[in-house]
């Protein structure tokens, strides 16, 4: 592509040493998040159905049903096709997504954690008994 030059400011480190202002030249890696489609690296390891105009009850069924009932798996991949997809409605809906199974797999390991550390739990509050 090329080659960019570079101007350091000159500056003062903390222990007082002087550092002179320098020039030198980087290689050019082109425009910000304009990755070529053959240089692209995300490849999805479980083909979901999981498309944005989908309802999102539709949506997270179809994910989850893809990973076996794993939530964590799922809110991964949702959370890998939020970073790298470039359409902005596509990032949302699947980020939204993502946070769902996120906080559906955190409920679960809490009360597995509960009972595991052998402190029962309430479905419902404790109510006095009446006489």
């Amino acid at each position: 592509m090329g080659f960019l030059t570079v101007k350091r400011k000159g500056y003062t480190s903390k222990d007082g040493t002087r550092v002179k202002a320098s020039t030198y030249k980087i290689e050019d890696k082109g425009e910000p998040g304009r990755t070529p489609k053959e240089e692209q690296w995300f490849e999805p390891g479980v083909e979901t159905g999981w498309e944005k105009g989908q309802p999102e009850s539709v949506r997270r069924a179809k994910v989850l049903k893809a990973h076996k009932g794993d939530e964590l798996a799922s809110a991964r991949s949702m959370q890998a096709l939020s970073n790298v997809t470039t359409d902005r409605e596509t990032a949302n809906k699947a980020a939204r997504d993502a946070k769902f199974f996120y906080r559906q797999y955190r409920g679960r390991e809490r009360a597995r954690a509960k009972l595991r550390r052998g402190k029962t739990l309430r479905v419902t509050p404790k109510r006095p008994k009446l006489r």
